[in-house]
């Protein structure tokens, strides 16, 4: 292997440890699950394209976040990640959280998302800019529930703000804290898994096992379409677990 082919591979590596691509299949499940139980209490009519670019957006945002994360790390983590490890430059990881959180803008865009959905958005990238900051688990687990909350409002529209989806709003926040008490666990418990391999695997266990939380939900507010894309998610996490067992889980 030539000098080029090799530090093209680090590249890449790098770059697959740098948005945690093991994990991406786990973030559009929360989308699925806020739009399911939203739908499940309300009128609300399923656009199954709008919500596929809402789920994307989630993931770009979530991109943006573990980018900016390795970013406010750099000068402080140990080995172990993939800027410290000199496997993405500085430079390309600021570039690569720009282009994130802009390619989330613009899908959202494209999809004629609601305001409600952009309110929570601004929500969550706040919320991610301050956990990377503060590294409190509690933070880390609200990033979660706003994440399910933006499935409720990607398949709410207009009727969102309305008197009679208030029952919707209600089920849908009691989902996403039950969702975000979950990853404040796992983040509190996964505190220096760098330093303890079996911890680290552990937590990669436990961030799998969100999508069957998820599927749990899915079949508890059945919507097919939904449902079918939870399996869809399982698979893809699966797989990627099986595809790239070098790149970290967490």
């Amino acid at each position: 292997m030539s000098e080029l082919q090799r530090s093209s591979r680090n590249s890449l590596r790098g770059f697959l440890r740098l948005f945690r691509v093991v994990n991406l299949p786990t973030v559009p499940g929360d989308v699925l699950v806020g739009a399911a139980v939203y739908m499940h209490f309300s009128n609300a009519k399923l656009d199954m394209l709008q919500l596929s670019l809402a789920c994307l957006a989630s993931v770009f945002i979530y991109m943006f976040g573990l980018a900016d994360n390795d970013i406010v790390g750099a000068s402080k983590d140990d080995s172990g990640r993939p800027i410290v490890d000199g496997e993405v430059s500085l430079g390309a990881a600021r570039f690569a959280r720009f282009s994130a959180i802009i390619l989330a803008m613009l899908i959202a865009n494209e999809a004629k998302l609601h305001i409600a959905w952009w309110i929570a958005a601004l929500l969550l990238t706040m919320t991610v800019v301050l956990y990377n900051r503060s590294k409190n688990c509690v933070h880390m687990g609200f990033c979660r529930a706003i994440d399910v909350a933006l499935g409720g409002c990607a398949v709410g529209g207009a009727t969102f703000s309305s008197a009679t989806t208030q029952p919707a709003r209600i089920s849908l926040v009691v989902v996403a804290l039950l969702v975000g008490a979950y990853i404040t666990a796992v983040t509190y418990y996964s505190r220096g898994e760098e330093f303890d391999p079996r911890k680290k695997r552990i937590v990669g266990y436990l961030v799998g096992a969100i999508v069957y939380f998820q599927l749990v939900v899915l079949l508890i507010f059945p919507s097919k379409p939904l449902l079918i894309g939870g399996v869809v998610m399982l698979l893809l996490l699966r797989s990627l677990k099986r595809l790239l067992p070098e790149v970290e889980a967490s």
